[in-house]
């Protein structure tokens, strides 16, 4: 949810400051035809790896070079500086996922939005713990909100938004391709 955040408000900021969506649709990315796949690619494995029970393991290892992927695809097109933020976003979660096995979540962070809620854990998410390594790099951050939009949300996860909302709003922009 944090990523259409970023990008919606992007999309605002870019038509408040005279961009149009219409510069936005004339913007060529290299690469562009591999990233919606890549998107669907990395949201589908855990749920397709617990479907199929395939050993998380080598599930975890495609999800992470799927990843490792669209953090090529952003640095490919880094003459975009919101590209480049999200990529590094990007690049700290695979960071502590790969130091874990998995995404930490914070408890406590969960229970500051909502003490009833009990998270359930799959392939790229687990419980917060003192063996948790690279914790402040963790989905340790509370987002408040309305329930349907709050959420705990890593470091990472937060370039990555704001990195995309600056790509929007560069693209949007009248003058500039290269912001």
């Amino acid at each position: 949810m944090l990523l259409l955040d970023g990008i919606v408000l992007g999309l605002i900021v870019g038509l408040l400051a005279g961009g149009s969506f219409a510069r936005f649709g004339r913007v060529s990315l290299k690469g562009e035809y591999l990233i919606l796949p890549l998107l669907i690619f990395q949201l589908a494995v855990p749920r397709v790896a617990s479907a199929l029970n395939i050993p998380g393991v080598f599930a975890l290892g495609l999800w992470v070079a799927v990843m490792c992927l669209l953090v090529a695809l952003a640095l490919w097109n880094r003459r975009w500086i919101g590209l480049t933020i999200a990529a590094l976003g990007i690049a700290l979660n695979i960071v502590v996922i790969v130091a874990n096995g998995a995404m930490p979540v914070s408890l406590d962070a969960v229970a500051r939005l909502d003490p009833t809620v009990v998270p359930q854990f799959d392939l790229v998410h687990e419980s917060l713990g003192a063996e948790t390594r690279l914790a402040g790099l963790a989905d340790v951050i509370a987002i408040p909100g309305p329930s349907w939009h709050r959420g705990v949300a890593s470091p990472g996860d937060i370039l990555l938004s704001a990195g995309a909302g600056i790509f929007v709003f560069a693209a949007m922009r009248k003058r500039s391709e290269n912001v």
